[in-house]
């Protein structure tokens, strides 16, 4: 990725508990913008908010992430969550977000925000 990193500071990220303040703001508002057919990577937005935490931005999806487009952030894998992937494949084919079989085509359909 190119681009500033926008920066949320270390405090944002050990000092709330999931879901609370401006780290999880971070994180559902650049899934917010994610345009339809596009997919990141829970490393991918980590990185864009200035962190190494895909794990910290997955808990906030998955506690949070009902207003969201929820299904346009993926494993690095291109794997959606398993748990949810028939729902998530359903919104990929109608938004026509290219596929390999059950899998999001990541060189084709990953987006950022930095370009």
């Amino acid at each position: 990725m190119t681009g500033a990193a926008r920066d949320v500071g270390a405090r944002d990220l050990d000092a709330r508990p999931v879901g609370a303040g401006a780290f999880a703001d971070a994180v559902l508002a650049l899934v917010a913008e994610i345009p339809p057919g596009r997919v990141m990577t829970y490393g991918d937005i980590a990185a864009v908010l200035g962190t190494n935490a895909p794990r910290a931005v997955g808990r906030v999806m998955s506690h949070e992430a009902h207003d969201v487009p929820w299904w346009r952030v993926i494993r690095a894998s291109g794997a959606p969550v398993e748990a949810l992937a028939d729902r998530a494949l359903a919104r990929y084919r109608a938004e026509g977000t290219p596929l390999r079989g059950d899998r999001v085509d990541l060189r084709a359909a990953r987006w950022s925000p930095l370009g």
